[in-house]
């Protein structure tokens, strides 16, 4: 791990002894740390819509967390089937014309 995967300013906790059992965890945020963090990450990741953070804990017991850079696999570009027309609408159908925007 790097440190660029590092969250900084961003602190997962165990929930409180107390805490109902919906209550699944906290986080702490420093702001100062946080926003500094986020403004290099954005740079460095603009195109980005989505952040995954995981939460861990280390062998010490203290929460941290790491950026998720797991992303889904592309999906080739669907096909045409042999049953869709050339033109990509059925004329047959009854509402044929709305759809291609021929009726207003």
């Amino acid at each position: 791990m790097s440190d660029n995967d590092l969250v900084m300013g961003f602190y997962p906790k165990q929930p409180s002894e107390k805490a109902p059992d919906f209550v699944i965890g906290k986080v702490s945020i420093n702001l100062t740390d946080f926003r500094s963090w986020m403004k290099t990450h954005l740079q460095q990741n603009p195109n980005e819509e989505w952040l995954n953070i995981d939460m861990k804990v280390s062998k010490a017991g203290k929460g941290y967390a790491v950026v998720d850079h797991w992303k889904p696999e592309q999906s080739p570009p669907a096909t045409k089937s042999e049953d869709e027309p050339a033109g990509g609408i059925d004329e047959d159908i009854p509402f044929a014309p709305y759809l291609s925007g021929q009726v207003v």
